[in-house]
């Protein structure tokens, strides 16, 4: 072997790069690292934060809450949302935080291990950014 070659040889055993670029030894990547990687692009603003839902009847429903006058029935459906989820009440609602608990209230009711996820998923994810 040539100096030139050991050298880059050398050069390419000992480079640092980031704890992005180490080797994984924990095993494969699981669902729950999958979010935490998601997370980390969102809050990178390599993904979107928001969401966009096509519903006709949701979005009236959405419009008909949010208008004068319907104040208690949105704090009524938005207090029922955080029942469901075992939260404490806040005391008001917009639409997007009514979109957001009903959308947890859905994933919890039918694919509850995918909220589990969800959950240790965040967890782990403030904890890697503490």
């Amino acid at each position: 072997m040539t100096d030139d070659a050991e050298l880059e040889e050398l050069k390419a055993a000992t480079q640092r790069g980031d704890r992005n670029d180490e080797v994984d030894t924990e095993g494969p990547t699981t669902f729950t690292d999958e979010i935490v990687d998601a997370l980390e692009a969102i809050e990178q603003g390599e993904l979107g934060k928001t969401i966009a839902v096509r519903d006709q009847p949701i979005a009236a429903l959405l419009a008909t809450l949010d208008a004068d006058g319907n104040e208690d029935k949105m704090q009524s459906v938005g207090q029922a949302l955080e029942d469901e989820l075992g939260r404490e009440h806040s005391e008001a609602f917009d639409r997007s935080e009514i979109v957001r608990l009903a959308l947890r209230v859905g994933l919890q009711a039918a694919a509850e291990e995918t909220m589990v996820d969800l959950n240790d998923a965040v967890g782990e994810h403030a904890r890697q950014n503490l």
